[in-house]
């Protein structure tokens, strides 16, 4: 293994990238295949990230001791016992089925809270000011990449060769990726450290956007995309696969735009085609080439969007006093905002709606994290 740290990191995420996208995406809709209603479903993905928001005080004291390296190898360790227990989920209805739901949504939890909240940390605590931008869009045209193959693989494994053996080898996968970080550095976390209070405000406020943008832009119209499909994974994965042509292909633009003094620029670009991937999924979600062709578009739009808002993100961690703490104070806005869009639209769909509404609600907060950024770029003087 190579010795840059940056390296190392971009190995882990082809890795990371490969779980998400063959077993992430699936959690909601096998849900669905297992009996629950699509609102129910929802509501259940939404106590995975409530459980996440809960259990984020534990993260500090163990980077104390152990740093932040650490805390990310232990994410992924208990990530990987989450899809061991997926299968194991059944359909909503007795209490042995409420409380295999109750551990799984804890588990899930718990690993998402320690692997995100420790991997933004850790990335933000190696990466390099100068090319941040640049280090981030590689990381997303790596998880682009990776998301041509991984969703068809994850959905053939999945429909084919059922649940069980399905998500035990994503979890296998999982596993591997804790090989390229050993060895990395593992930054150390102060044990006192005083935050910029309005910085974090605004971090948290833009993560609270993006979450709800998240919900409604990814994990609803996943759903949505899936039950269109007629619930086949492999149809499913399939889609994703196709779709990731698409993300592959405009995933490092805007990072170029950003090191190049651009950042104005990417954001229009970004947010333009995130409000055009809302509405053309919010008018194709119920047919199903339509449904696949917004797909690609809203795929082309993730990794832009991702790096648009990451990258002064990061840059607003390495500005303060402790990238963890800052991590731990702004990142539950994204829970929150989250799994307040899977709650709106688990209770739609559960009234009657549709899937189109949920999904419209997403352009409030795309225009609200445009707003913002463009204002903390005007605050650093960048006007282009």
């Amino acid at each position: 293994m190579a010795a840059d740290p940056m390296r190392r990191i971009y190995v882990h995420v082809g890795l990371q990238s490969f779980v998400e996208s063959s077993g992430g995406l699936f959690i909601a809709g096998f849900l669905v295949a297992q009996g629950f209603s699509h609102g129910m479903a929802l509501a259940a993905f939404a106590g995975t990230l409530l459980a996440r928001f809960a259990l984020r005080g534990l993260v500090l004291p163990l980077a104390w001791r152990a740093g932040l390296r650490t805390v990310v190898l232990i994410g992924v360790l208990v990530r990987v016992v989450s899809f061991l227990l997926l299968p194991f989920v059944p359909g909503a209805g007795p209490v042995p089925a409420v409380a295999m739901l109750a551990l799984f949504i804890l588990v899930t939890g718990l690993g998402s809270v320690l692997y995100w909240t420790g991997w933004h940390s850790f990335v933000s605590a190696l990466a390099d000011s100068d090319r941040g931008g640049r280090q981030v869009s590689i990381q997303q045209a790596t998880t682009a990449v990776v998301g041509i193959v991984a969703p068809l693989v994850g959905g053939l494994l999945v429909d084919r060769a059922g649940p069980l053996i399905g998500f035990g080898a994503i979890a296998l996968v999982q596993l591997a990726a804790v090989l390229p970080l050993i060895g990395a550095p593992n930054p150390h976390v102060a044990r006192e450290a005083a935050l910029d209070r309005p910085l974090t405000l605004f971090a948290r406020r833009l993560y609270l956007s993006e979450g709800f943008h998240a919900g409604c832009a990814t994990v609803i119209w996943n759903l949505a995309l899936f039950v269109t499909l007629g619930q086949h994974f492999d149809a499913f994965g399939g889609a994703i696969a196709v779709a990731g042509v698409a993300a592959a292909a405009g995933s490092l633009l805007i990072g170029h735009l950003i090191d190049g003094g651009r950042p104005l620029h990417s954001l229009a670009l970004a947010y333009g085609a995130a409000i055009l991937a809302l509405l053309a999924k919010a008018l194709a979600f119920d047919t199903p080439l339509a449904a696949v062709g917004a797909t690609a578009l809203g795929a082309l739009v993730t990794p832009m969007a991702a790096t648009a808002m990451l990258a002064p993100l990061y840059a607003m961690a390495r500005a303060s006093s402790c990238t963890l703490r800052f991590n731990m104070a702004t990142e539950g806005g994204w829970d929150l905002g989250c799994s307040l869009a899977c709650l709106i639209a688990a209770g739609l769909l559960e009234a009657g709606a549709g899937f189109r509404l949920p999904i419209l609600l997403g352009l409030i907060a795309v225009g609200a994290i445009w707003r913002m950024l463009a204002g903390w770029y005007g605050r650093q003087g960048v006007t282009a």
